[in-house]
């Protein structure tokens, strides 16, 4: 999940469901959400309204006074500063509140009712895969088989995530342009995702096969003014 700021304003789509954080001590609420599939290879599927604006403003309060510089994983599976991600992050506690357990159930029951401790916090940067081909990594923690995407907030424009590999086609992607990039440079790049905080993008790093698929192959715009 990941967080975006700039200086102009712009109008989003706002989340219309919520609830009262209080409720999330006693049970999860019913949360209802829509789906559309993107690209069916890789398997990329919208979520509009995954997460509520209650939701959202929680998890920026949890990690506001968080953030440090991201970092990147070496060859040698150590993690260190690089000029290739030049964003920050803030870790979430697994199950660190009722209210994140409720959105770890979710993420864990969309892929069908997954382990919740196998769900981790990642927030992309320039062009890069999700996936791990290095043997250290994978014996720490194990392929990233699926990724989630979420904006929390994104008063701007600009600051799309974009499948570089994945080229746009008038076609088959018009019918998207609420939600995807659709101007006059569209099919010279990927796939651009807007910014719409609560709606999330969800695809598969690994194919049919379990190899890893190079069409995931992503990066998170920075914002701007005139996008």
């Amino acid at each position: 999940m990941q967080s975006k700021f700039c200086k102009k304003d712009v109008k989003v789509a706002q989340v219309n469901d919520n609830y009262d954080l209080l409720q999330y001590r006693y049970k999860c609420p019913h949360h209802q959400y829509s789906t559309r599939i993107i690209e069916r290879s890789p398997l990329i599927i919208y979520i509009e309204k995954f997460l509520t604006q209650n939701e959202m403003q929680h998890l920026i309060k949890l990690t506001e006074k968080e953030f440090k510089p991201s970092t990147i994983g070496t060859a040698h599976g150590k993690a260190t500063i690089g000029k290739d991600r030049t964003s920050s992050t803030a870790f979430i506690r697994p199950h660190q509140t009722p209210v994140v357990q409720c959105i770890e159930r979710r993420f864990a029951q969309f892929q069908g009712d997954v382990d919740v401790d196998c769900i981790e916090p990642f927030q992309v940067y320039v062009p890069h895969y999700d996936w791990m081909t290095n043997s250290n990594e994978l014996k720490i923690g194990g392929q990233r088989i699926t990724s989630f995407f979420t904006y929390l907030q994104a008063n701007c424009s600009m600051g799309e995530t974009e499948f570089v590999a994945i080229p746009f086609n008038r076609t088959s992607h018009e019918q998207f342009c609420d939600i995807l990039v659709c101007d006059e440079k569209a099919t010279e790049q990927g796939l651009r995702f807007r910014p719409i905080p609560g709606n999330t993008i969800f695809w598969y790093n690994i194919d049919e096969y379990g190899q890893v698929d190079d069409l995931t192959y992503h990066a998170g715009r920075p914002p701007g003014e005139n996008g």
